[in-house]
């Protein structure tokens, strides 16, 4: 397990599952309520016109903010498709 990668490091189409988020407080309470907590699935879909990513948490897009995603540590889900 490599608790170093980061979601803005996942390739496209690609399971992942959250490990923790490296953020403080007010930041992490907001995606939390979407739904972002520790063991969910996370996809990167698509990027934005702006570079931001469009991840795919758990059957509900969002867009997240880049340096959002480089916060969020996650781990690569064996077998998933």
């Amino acid at each position: 397990m490599n608790d170093d990668l980061r979601l803005a490091h996942v390739p496209m189409r690609e399971t992942v599952e959250l490990v923790r988020m490296d953020l403080p407080e007010e930041l992490a309470r907001p995606l939390m309520e979407r739904g972002v907590l520790p063991g969910c699935r996370m996809c990167p879909l698509r990027t934005s016109p702006s570079g931001d990513p469009v991840v795919l948490v758990d059957g509900t897009v969002l867009a997240l903010r880049r340096d959002l995603a480089r916060c969020l540590c996650v781990k690569s889900v064996a077998g998933a498709a």
